[in-house]
């Protein structure tokens, strides 16, 4: 399809440069929109003005420009079958983009502005050209400015109909989008976090496989996100793989939620050692005291810019991947020793997401586990009260354990786990796994607490951990046997909070 008269109608019409000087070069014909063709004449093109078609300028202060049928019988006229005797111009390629509804919605204008960037004629215009993709070229992103110029210049304006139909799918994904976008402004589902953007991804790129080897996988961007862990810079090292993205999600949920320094080291989706400190490597020190066994070809993130000290103790083991929001260039040169690490560098996407979790033939949607502690009651129901170390440690081992998977327990200092028992079908076996990582609890007595994300059906639990030398717990509570709990805890002399706030995480 040879390319001679083009409709042009941008809201930004920064970059069209490029075009304009192909079109120019080969003697295209350019009609646009008043704004539009006012940027052209501008800038030294040719161009013709819409309402030689129309016979308007706009209507409605502008409202109404391109919703005209002589308009729309240019772009949906089909080549050598329809008859096209009175209409004035046949349109081959049509280049429009759209108010910037979402845009506006972020700068928090009023609804009657937000209202006036819905866009009516834009899409329209884009839609008929698509829907006619055999006989028109629709172009709505800049991206293919320059890959269209090359195109036009290498074929003497010709332009397939296979590349028209990759055109007319890029449009269609592109005004699909905008509506979603429109459609969730006005459904303002705040309670539940629900919106159209549930179905709203963009393209995926290929993994090389998924959990396992004979699964195919893929990983796509949801629309609308400012930041995203696909957008992260691989500095150095292999291409990420599904599980690797998983793991890596579980560590930011982690190092998101501490304001100090913070580092956390994952394996197979749970955390294996979480440490703050004064400074970062003084958290990743202590991150990997907590299970330097477990620890090995783990994914660590830090909250805090690597800097030499720290790529020193990392590379100090081996690690799979390291994630942080910088890298000096100490730092960097030390790490990259490592031939098979992964550096990934980006800005944390927030913890104010909504989970999504698919199921057969579904989804479950539930806003992300972010809670505060500030807005947390923390009771004491004990007789002791927790002294000022027992009590900080039992914030720490709080923030944990919302981000081990249920049935979950951590041992924590104020500062560091010590054991985490994780994903067990029973809450015991838990307990038993956090004391077993722990080791010997008497070099931290009176500094350590036990936290569990469910509340404790029964004392076993209690004894248990009375025994290998913990005597603060804090739990959610909310079991008809609480007052056996409470009484176990006087029993031990072990302080006891409840939460009130359970924190499972399947």
């Amino acid at each position: 399809m040879i390319i001679k008269n083009v409709l042009i109608a941008l809201y930004n019409k920064e970059g069209i440069e490029i075009l304009l000087d192909v079109f120019k070069e080969n003697n295209i014909n350019i009609y646009a929109t008043s704004g539009t063709a006012d940027y052209i004449e501008k800038h030294g093109y040719n161009v013709k003005r819409t309402e030689e078609i129309t016979g308007i300028s706009s209507l409605l202060d502008g409202r109404v420009k391109t919703l005209d049928t002589k308009l729309f019988s240019g772009i949906l006229a089909r080549k050598g079958i329809d008859n096209t005797k009175n209409i004035p111009v046949i349109f081959d390629m049509v280049i429009v983009d759209l108010y910037p509804f979402n845009e506006t919605v972020k700068a928090n204008a009023d609804e009657e502005e937000i209202i006036e960037k819905v866009d009516i004629g834009g899409v329209s215009l884009i839609r008929a050209a698509a829907k006619n993709y055999k006989f028109v070229s629709v172009v709505c992103k800049k991206e293919f400015y320059k890959e269209i110029a090359n195109k036009l210049t290498e074929t003497n304006c010709n332009i397939e109909e296979e590349y028209n139909r990759i055109l007319a799918e890029n449009a269609f994904e592109y005004t699909m989008k905008y509506d979603a976008n429109i459609y969730e402004y006005f459904r303002n589902d705040q309670d539940s976090g629900q919106s159209s953007r549930l179905l709203m991804l963009e393209k995926g790129e290929k993994l090389r496989y998924g959990e396992n080897p004979h699964q195919s996988a893929k990983i796509f961007r949801l629309n609308g996100k400012e930041s995203s862990i696909i957008d992260f810079d691989n500095l150095h090292g292999k291409k990420m793989s599904f599980n690797n993205y998983y793991d890596l999600d579980a560590a930011l949920n982690i190092v998101s939620i501490f304001e100090e320094p913070s580092a956390a080291i994952i394996k197979h989706a749970n955390p294996c050692g979480v440490g703050t400190g004064d400074t970062i490597e003084e958290a990743y020190e202590l991150a990997h005291m907590g299970d330097p066994m477990s620890a090995y070809g783990g994914i660590v993130a830090l909250n805090r810019g690597c800097n030499k000290e720290t790529a020193e103790i990392i590379n100090s083991s081996f690690i799979e991947i390291v994630s942080a929001p910088d890298y000096d260039d100490d730092a960097l040169n030390i790490l990259k020793q490592k031939k098979n690490i992964r550096i990934l560098k980006g800005k944390y996407p927030p913890n104010d997401e909504i989970v999504y979790k698919h199921i057969r033939g579904g989804i479950l949607v539930q806003k992300r586990d972010n809670q505060k502690d500030s807005n947390i009651y923390f009771s004491i129901v004990s007789k002791r009260k927790p002294t000022d170390k027992e009590l900080n440690a039992m914030k720490f081992a709080w923030k944990v354990a919302r981000n081990v998977k249920s049935n979950a327990i951590v041992i924590a200092t104020q500062n560091r786990t010590l054991g985490i028992g994780a994903w067990q079908m029973s809450r015991v076996d838990a307990v038993e796994i956090a004391i077993k990582k722990s080791g010997v609890m008497s070099a931290y007595t009176g500094c350590t607490a036990l936290a569990s994300d469910g509340f404790f059906p029964f004392s076993d639990s209690i004894e248990k951990a009375y025994k290998a030398g913990i005597y603060a717990i804090i739990e959610p509570g909310g079991s008809k046997r609480d007052m056996d709990i409470i009484n176990a805890c006087d029993e031990y002399d072990i302080a006891l909070i409840f939460t009130n706030t359970r924190h499972f995480l399947h």
